[in-house]
């Protein structure tokens, strides 16, 4: 059931010039997400926002949100002062299937280095095989990354030149293997179609603007396959249906 929570800011880091990382304390919150949900925060603007949940510490009972400043709202967000109180509607959404294997390559691109580690580190804590790989436009934008992980750079200034497909293609595929990525529409679908032509399950989240979060507005439909014969799609809505898909489920 979904639920609405008064929240404090604990901590608040710039992990690059223009990308806050909160530490938010709300135990439910912590106890109850899985990775791929997300939560809708409020600001001073009519709608809250949907960030991807990034990790959660249940002992102290607090989770993290990355906030990537694009408009009036994240930018208030991003700036926001620790101790403030705000309001959360979450923990959001349909997560991933981390049980799909025993053996995960995690891709991410932009913002979507946020939700993707929830799963990393969730999937590490299993004792899951686990590849990292990253992509980002330019070294500035570069964050949560680490030595054991793969990264690409549009511009080439870090990590490998190009995008999260030349990081792919330096892997070894060996057994039964899942891919989850979260980050750009093309992306995704370059991504999938990169799992599909191995072989590979892939999971990837719609990463669409959500009003409401619980699927009464419709603004973030997308379309997916319809399973009735005649019908080339139908829409679903990604906060309530997703946000997380099979890639062969959707049209991109």
């Amino acid at each position: 059931m979904n639920r609405e929570y008064s929240c404090k800011i604990l901590k608040r880091d710039m992990l690059t010039s223009d990308t806050a990382y909160l530490t938010i304390e709300c135990a439910d919150i912590a106890n109850r997400a899985v990775p791929g949900q997300f939560v809708n925060v409020s600001c001073s603007r009519f709608l809250k926002r949907p960030f991807g949940i990034a990790s959660v510490d249940t002992s102290a009972g607090t989770f993290n949100i990355g906030i990537k400043v694009v408009g009036a709202g994240s930018s208030e967000l991003a700036s926001i002062e620790e101790g403030s109180i705000v309001n959360v509607l979450g923990p959001l959404g349909n997560g991933f299937d981390l049980s799909a294997s025993d053996s995960f390559i995690l891709v991410s691109g932009g913002t979507g280095v946020f939700p993707i580690n929830f799963a990393y580190e969730t999937l590490r804590s299993k004792g899951k095989n686990v590849t990292m790989v990253q992509g980002f436009r330019d070294k500035s934008q570069v964050c949560l990354t680490s030595d054991e992980y793969i990264v690409t750079t549009d511009a080439g200034d870090y990590g490998i030149k190009g995008t999260c497909i030349a990081g792919l293609d330096t892997l070894k595929i060996e057994g039964n293997t899942t891919v989850c990525c979260v980050g750009p529409v093309p992306m995704m679908k370059a991504v999938g179609n990169w799992a599909s032509g191995k072989g590979l399950k892939c999971y990837i989240s719609m990463e669409q603007r959500m009003a409401c979060g619980i699927g009464i507005c419709l603004v973030c439909v997308c379309k997916k396959k319809a399973e009735e014969e005649g019908i080339p799609f139908e829409h679903v809505r990604c906060c309530k249906d997703g946000p997380v898909f099979e890639f062969g489920e959707v049209i991109l």
